[in-house]
């Protein structure tokens, strides 16, 4: 299996993560493979793509309720990682590294994504290109 050309890569290779497909509904469940994209609508949100959207996420499974866990992969980030912050911060914001170890909001965007804020620990976590 190692030597084979082509073809889908196993899942341990790339990022994987666990969103909430703020569209899901019985009507219209999301499905395995559905490109997606995140939402600055909350934490790890995400909806799936319109027309002409960059697609950043594919659906690993389906759901139908935007509450239940979905796994997909990511594209265009390498890692996610959680930062201490200073400043104000949001969901779907850049960001760069401050003074004292942490992150604080990029003055414009550069690649990163705050996917989740954690005002009670004051912490980020970002994917990153």
């Amino acid at each position: 299996m190692l030597n084979k050309r082509g073809g889908i890569l196993p899942d341990d290779y790339g990022l994987s993560l666990t969103v909430f497909a703020q569209d899901a509904t019985n009507v219209a469940p999301i499905k395995a493979g559905t490109p997606m994209k995140l939402a600055n609508t909350g934490a790890y949100h995400a909806v799936r793509c319109a027309d002409g959207d960059v697609i950043q996420l594919v659906a690993k499974h389906g759901v139908s309720d935007p509450d239940a866990p979905l796994g997909v992969h990511a594209y265009g980030y390498s890692r996610n990682n959680e930062f201490p912050y200073t400043g104000t911060i949001a969901v779907g914001d850049s960001v760069v590294a401050n003074a004292s170890g942490g992150v604080k909001k990029a003055s414009a965007a550069n690649g990163s994504y705050v996917a989740l804020v954690n005002t009670s620990k004051q912490t980020v976590e970002v994917l990153l290109p």
